[in-house]
C-alpha cells in the first residue's frame, strides 16, 4: 500500500510524504484541506477527502489467483473507494460506526457525518449491511443511508461529492497554510436522500451550512451483521 498527496498523518502524528508505505493498523487522518490517495497492490485505491479518519485493518492479496480481502474502518469524513482485482471476485469492505459497505468491481463513495453514514454507488455493485439487513444496489447514483436503526435507500446523485474530483478543489491556491473550500453538501441535501440526513436539517429555521466538519465517531461494532437468508435488492438483483 502506498500513499500519494500530502496532508495525511498517521496515528502517531507523523506526516505522510508522497510515496510513503502504509502499514496495517495505521490510522490515516486528513486535515480541513487535506486530500490523500492510497493505492493497493491489487490496483484498488481510496481517495481521502478533508477531515477524514480511516484505518486499513486487513489487506490480503494473491497475485496468482487475483483474490484476497480488503477491510477498511472509516470513523469520519468522506472517501471514494475504487475496487481492484480483489473486488472482482469478492468485496472491498468499508466498516463505519453505523453499517458495513462492500464494493464489488466498482466505485463507491462513503460519507460519515453527524452520526450517520451514506454510501453512494458510482459504478459496479454496492452492498449495504446493517442490523441483519443487506441491500444490494446496482444502479449508479443510488445510495443507502443509516437512520438510527433503519437502513434507507434513495437517489443521492451520480456526482454528489465533486470535492473528490480534483486536487485543486481541495487545495485552493495550493499555497501552504491556505485553506481550500469546505464540503459542499447542497446537492445531496437537495435530493430525496438528503431529507433523511441530520446534517441537512434546518436549525432554528436556518439552512444548513455548506462547510461541514467531521468529528471522530466511535469505533464501529465488530462483525458485519449480515443475514444472507434475508437479502433485499435495490433497485434489482443481478
Amino acid at each position: 500500500m502506498t500513499a500519494y498527496q500530502t496532508d495525511i498523518i498517521r496515528n502517531d502524528g507523523e506526516a505522510m510524504n508522497v510515496g510513503a508505505g502504509v502499514e496495517l493498523g495505521d490510522q490515516l487522518r486528513s486535515n480541513i484541506t487535506g486530500l490523500g490517495m492510497l493505492v493497493f497492490r491489487d490496483e484498488s485505491s481510496a481517495k481521502i477527502g478533508p477531515n477524514t479518519s480511516l484505518t486499513i485493518d486487513e489487506f490480503v492479496y494473491n497475485p496468482g489467483s487475483r483474490s484476497g480481502k480488503i477491510d477498511i474502518r472509516m470513523n469520519s469524513g468522506l472517501a471514494r473507494f475504487y475496487g481492484g482485482q480483489v473486488s472482482k471476485g469478492g468485496d472491498m469492505q468499508v466498516a463505519t460506526p453505523h453499517m458495513v459497505l462492500g464494493a464489488r468491481g466498482g466505485i463507491i463513495e462513503v460519507l460519515v457525518i453527524a452520526g450517520q453514514t451514506v454510501g453512494i454507488l458510482r459504478a459496479g455493485r454496492m452492498t449495504c449491511m446493517m442490523n441483519g439487513r443487506k441491500l444490494v444496489i446496482t444502479n449508479p447514483g443510488h445510495a443507502c443511508t443509516s437512520d438510527n436503526d433503519k437502513l434507507l435507500t434513495g437517489y443521492g446523485g451520480i456526482d454528489a461529492f465533486p470535492i473528490l474530483d480534483s486536487i485543486e478543489r481541495i487545495a485552493g491556491t495550493g499555497l501552504p497554510g491556505e485553506p481550500g473550500p469546505g464540503l459542499d453538501v447542497s446537492a445531496i441535501c437537495a435530493s430525496a436522500l438528503g431529507n433523511s440526513l441530520k446534517a441537512c436539517k434546518s436549525t432554528d429555521g436556518a439552512l444548513p451550512g455548506v462547510a461541514m466538519e467531521f468529528p471522530d465517531s466511535p469505533t464501529p461494532p465488530a462483525g458485519s451483521g449480515v443475514d444472507d437468508e434475508h437479502d433485499d435488492c435495490f433497485p434489482d438483483c443481478r
